[in-house]
This record gives structure tokens, C-alpha cells and sequence, in this order.
């Protein structure tokens, strides 16, 4: 058997990358995790920034719409969630700001519509479902039309 070779922060963070996109501060702290020293950590960010291998904004655009449409949440989930990822304040909300700016109400209102329906065969109370929504990171302004249409619907 061949004695390990030692993996540089440069080639683990091509490794990360290639398995799924990273913000550049959760990128850094998985190298971090993996005790690699810290100029070394630094050099390989540089140059994966230098390459355009690693954008934040670019992901932060990317993973909003995963959230959006695939997983079904609302403005300040997706905030909390980009945030976690530890992407700066100013980018998430200006990211998130201008993808439901682009979607619009019509969009929105479908995504949470799919939701009820997909949650509807256990779920009728309109306030647990207002607050499921509401947990989902949907506001109030949002909510309440969709509620009342489905509401107005049944009636």
C-alpha cells in the first residue's frame, strides 16, 4: 500500500467546487475544518477568484433559485439560508431583492399554491396553513391573497 500523499488547500478546494458550488467564506471555513494553514487557505482562494472558479454572487443567484422553485421558500428563508452560507448581508438581500423582483407575484403565488396543494390532504386550517407559510419564509402580503383565492375556491 502507497503512504498517503498530502493533499494541498489548492487541489481540496478544486475537490469542493467540483462536487457542488460554495460561497467563498463556506469554502474557507471547510478548509479551515480541515487544518490547512492559513496563507495556504488564502493563496488558494486568490487564485480560485483569479480562475472565476469561485463567485459569491454568481452562487448566491444559483442557490436562490434552488430554494425558490425546488424547495419552496420565501424571501427571508432564502435570506436566513444565504446568510448561513456566509455570504455578506448587502449581497444576499441585493440578490434576493432582484430574483423576486424578476419572478414577480405571479410566480410566487404558484410556488406557495404547489406547497398548499402538496401539504392540503392533512392540512385545512387556513391559520395553520398561514403559518406554515409564514415559516417558509413567505410574508403576510403574500400569503393572505393566495389563502383567500383557494378560500374563495372551495366556497
Amino acid at each position: 500500500m502507497s503512504p498517503k500523499v498530502p493533499v494541498s488547500a489548492w487541489w481540496k478546494a478544486q475537490e469542493l467546487l467540483a462536487r457542488r458550488a460554495h460561497g467563498k467564506q463556506e469554502l474557507i471555513n471547510k478548509l479551515k475544518l480541515r487544518d490547512f494553514p492559513a496563507p495556504e487557505i488564502d493563496a488558494a482562494i486568490r487564485r480560485l477568484l483569479e480562475k472565476g472558479f469561485l463567485d459569491d454572487e454568481a452562487f448566491a443567484r444559483n442557490f436562490t433559485e434552488e430554494l425558490f422553485f425546488r424547495r419552496g421558500y420565501g424571501f427571508h428563508a432564502i435570506m436566513v439560508r444565504l446568510r448561513r452560507k456566509g455570504l455578506e448581508a448587502g449581497l444576499c438581500e441585493e440578490v434576493v431583492k432582484r430574483f423576486f423582483a424578476e419572478v414577480g407575484v405571479e410566480e410566487v403565488t404558484a410556488v406557495m399554491i404547489n406547497l398548499i396543494n402538496r401539504r392540503r390532504s392533512h392540512e385545512h386550517n387556513r391559520e395553520r396553513l398561514f403559518a406554515w407559510l409564514k415559516r417558509r419564509g413567505f410574508r403576510s402580503d403574500e400569503i393572505i391573497p393566495v389563502l383567500q383565492t383557494l378560500h374563495d375556491r372551495e366556497t
